[in-house]
């Protein structure tokens, strides 16, 4: 970018920069947060590719806690290994930390900023991409899940670039966006194989608009394209000597929402409320009835056939993101950060509803202040939520007994939990901040004093029996804090 580009993008590099500031709040929190299961789990395969190497997990994603044989290697199968191998690139760079594992996140979610910026910029206005750039920047699902070492905040920003790569290919005719396209279609499937919603979308804006056959085609190619890198993935399970079923048995519970029916009390109705009142909270309230707005406003036209040059990108980018709800259901009612893959959508079709309801402020001096005052409602709608958000700590005794566990252990050595309570709950934390075999229960195993050096009781959840606790206090030396006693076995 030379000089005189960053001059006529000032305010646009200025967004951005906010928005690195802002998602590096916290960077260094340990991971005991909403959802940070994911941010466990994708950095305890990350750490055993620096730990064993790549060729050694055959670039499998292995999820063994401390130092393990190849042949008990255990691996997860449900997605592509691109995530975990990137933010193991950032722990061999900078070390096994939280910081490390939100990085590379952090800089995808910028570069999700910059290309909504670019896109509304191509299709309708500079000032457009600029006001709906801003707009991510101080949303709650941005400032929280845009820096959550998860796929489903990577791969839209991912997709974002191939769908500015398709606008210019579309109106260009270059040829190098088009592989810039493919490019990001691949590399997205690599993470997760929602990367491929982009090719349905784009297959609907070629739909809907008038493009000559050779386009058309090339678009269509995509389609192909999504069924052999996702066919890559299978072969890739096959070569680590696991079955490629487990991959089509997730997706089947993924996409049945009846599973969660009796654990959570899954409905139809239910469903639409709940994602109604997510993207209330996260999108705020004016982002929202925006959206809202332009959903109306964009059947209305469609149904007239006169749906304009803006509104028909904006469309396929709600095809793009309206696939995961539709689909995985059972998913999206569990995981509220399904609704990310709307981003995009949300803050341009909010942008362009904004510029049509002040149509005839556009020219006036007061139209900027008048987007500026609906920025600073959308980071106040729900300012309080987001600082609660960022302060979640709903696993730190997880985090906590791991210390325990790390600080009074040596690798090789297992530990054992007496309550089957963390072991469903805390599991991964545990493991992941202990980097130790750790076994639970709720009586002690025969011979435990031979198989343990650590005994924890969790004081919260103290299912053992009486007997046993005397056992232990009488033969082993006893510690406590506020929330633990722990027994080391000699």
């Amino acid at each position: 970018m030379n000089l005189k580009t960053l001059k006529n993008n000032l305010f646009a590099v200025a967004i951005l920069i906010i928005a690195f500031r802002l998602l590096t709040f916290g960077i260094n929190k340990p991971f005991w947060g909403h959802h940070d299961w994911n941010s466990v789990v994708y950095s305890t395969i990350a750490r055993n590719y620096v730990r064993y190497g790549y060729f050694a997990t055959k670039f499998g994603q292995v999820t063994n806690q401390d130092f393990q044989p190849k042949n008990e290697f255990g691996y997860i199968t449900h997605y592509p290994p691109l995530l975990p191998i990137i933010i193991s690139v950032s722990f061999r760079l900078f070390g096994t930390t939280e910081a490390a594992a939100r990085l590379p996140i952090i800089l995808f979610s910028i570069s999700l900023v910059f290309f909504i910026y670019l896109i509304g910029k191509e299709i309708h206005s500079k000032l457009l991409g600029l006001f709906a750039s801003a707009t991510v920047v101080f949303l709650p699902i941005f400032l929280y899940f845009g820096k959550l070492p998860v796929h489903d905040t990577i791969v839209p920003s991912v997709s974002v670039l191939g769908f500015w790569a398709y606008i210019k290919f579309i109106k260009e005719k270059k040829v190098m966006y088009y592989y810039l396209l493919i490019g990001s279609l691949i590399f997205g499937g690599l993470i997760n194989w929602s990367a491929f919603y982009l090719a349905a979308a784009l297959a609907y804006h070629q739909l809907i608009t008038k493009n000559k056959t050779k386009v058309r085609n090339r678009i269509l190619a995509l389609i192909p394209l999504s069924v052999i890198v996702f066919t890559l993935h299978l072969i890739h399970i096959r070569l680590l000597g696991l079955q490629s079923q487990s991959a089509f048995s997730n997706f089947l519970k993924r996409v049945n929402p009846y599973l969660t029916a009796d654990l959570y009390g899954f409905t139809l109705l239910k469903y639409i409320r709940q994602e109604i009142l997510y993207f209330k909270i996260y999108y705020t309230l004016p982002v929202f009835l925006g959206s809202a707005f332009f959903i109306c406003w964009g059947f209305y036209r469609l149904k007239k056939k006169k749906l304009d040059y803006f509104g028909g990108f904006v469309s396929a980018l709600f095809i793009y993101g309206i696939i995961q709800l539709l689909v995985f259901e059972q998913l999206s009612f569990i995981h509220d950060y399904m609704i990310y893959y709307l981003l995009p959508f949300m803050v341009l079709s909010f942008a362009y509803a904004i510029f049509i309801i002040f149509d005839k402020f556009k020219n006036k001096v007061i139209f900027p202040l008048i987007l500026a005052s609906l920025l600073f409602l959308i980071l106040f709608n729900q300012f309080k939520y987001t600082q609660t958000l960022l302060a979640t700590s709903v696993n730190k005794r997880g985090y906590k007994i791991a210390q325990i566990i790390k600080n009074n252990t040596l690798s090789g050595q297992k530990a054992f939990v007496t309550s089957n309570s963390y072991k469903e709950f805390q599991d991964v934390f545990i493991g992941y901040y202990s980097d130790r075999e750790v076994d639970y229960g709720e009586q002690l195993p025969g011979g435990f004093d031979k198989s343990f050096k650590l005994i924890i009781r969790p004081k919260d959840h103290d299912p053992l029996d009486i007997n046993s606790k005397k056992l232990l206090n009488d033969k082993f030396p006893r510690l406590e804090d506020d929330d633990f006693i722990w027994y080391k076995i000699n």
